[in-house]
């Protein structure tokens, strides 16, 4: 697996936009498979506002019919069918940091997060604490925008 080219995101009110944001999520299956952490949209809501360039989007889950704001767990083509007893359970988070990655032809602009009881459950499904995404290999992170580079 590749690592993609990553890049500290300088927002200096990032704590501030953060503040009184829930620090907790749900996890959930789209119908795609994937296993996700449901977080509330705010994150994406009030942390876009900080990028400021037109040709950035925001994710295209976000919005009518899609999932929202969310950390990815397990990625549908990691063929993992989790047991029913683990959805819907609570899992506790931390924003460590802003940051931009380059994967292909984009530029995703994401939150680093620190989520224990995540990576116990991953290992606990035999997985590698990283994400396989697109041939790369990632951490948890909740994207709040991309770009077509």
């Amino acid at each position: 697996m590749n690592l993609p080219i990553i890049k500290d995101l300088n927002i200096s009110q990032l704590a501030n936009a953060l503040s009184g944001l829930a620090t907790k999520g749900r996890l959930a299956i789209s119908d795609n498979n994937l296993v996700y952490l449901d977080i509330s949209d705010h994150y994406i809501n009030r942390l876009f506002l900080f990028l400021e360039n037109q040709k950035i989007k925001k994710p295209d889950y976000f919005g009518i019919g899609g999932i929202g704001a969310h950390i990815s767990v397990i990625y549908p083509e990691e063929n993992i069918g989790i047991n029913r007893d683990d959805v819907d359970k609570e899992h506790e988070f931390k924003v460590k940091s802003a940051f931009t990655a380059e994967i292909g032809l984009k530029k995703y602009y994401a939150l680093k997060v620190d989520a224990p009881s995540l990576l116990l459950l991953r290992r606990k499904y035999h997985l590698s604490d990283m994400l396989p995404f697109k041939g790369y290999s990632i951490s948890f992170h909740i994207t709040i925008g991309v770009q077509r580079l």
